[in-house]
């Protein structure tokens, strides 16, 4: 009975254990964000200009690949007017340019790699927070506000 409880534990550690090393880490702490971070900056983006998309090779066809539909990344810079310098060599008033990728059409059909490459989306007259960590690069931007509808 034991021995059969033991396997069965060694064999669901097995099956988990690899799937998780794939999984996103944890969100950092502000602090980790801070520390990890040359730069970071509260600001209102004032534009966006993006690349041609292009194939992320992140998402792998099921069985039916006829309805399969790759995920398209771009890559882009945003570009924000300092209001606040949080750390670093931004002063207010100042242009901050942000490279980030962005997610142009998702995966389907498929199963995507996980975690995949961390992707934001930026939008011109939005107020945002943003920390140019590579550590905590899943967690590094916040959008405070975005701008009103044109309804």
């Amino acid at each position: 009975m034991n021995n059969t409880l033991i396997i069965s534990l060694f064999l669901a550690a097995a099956f988990i254990l690899p799937n998780l090393c794939h999984a996103l880490p944890a969100p950092c702490t502000q602090e980790q964000l801070l520390e990890s971070s040359n730069f970071a900056i509260e600001g209102t983006v004032t534009k966006v200009e993006c690349e041609a998309p292009y194939e992320s090779q992140e998402c792998s066809a099921k069985d039916d690949a006829k309805s399969f539909v790759p995920e398209l990344l771009a890559k882009c810079t945003a570009y924000a007017k300092v209001s606040e310098n949080i750390k670093g060599q931004y002063n207010k008033g100042d242009e901050a340019v942000i490279p980030y990728l962005q997610l142009v059409q998702n995966c389907e059909n498929g199963t995507h790699i996980i975690p995949g490459s961390p992707v934001k989306n930026f939008v011109p007259n939005s107020v945002i927070k943003y920390y140019n960590s590579e550590q905590c690069k899943y967690w590094n931007y916040l959008q405070i506000s975005t701008p009103p509808s044109n309804n």
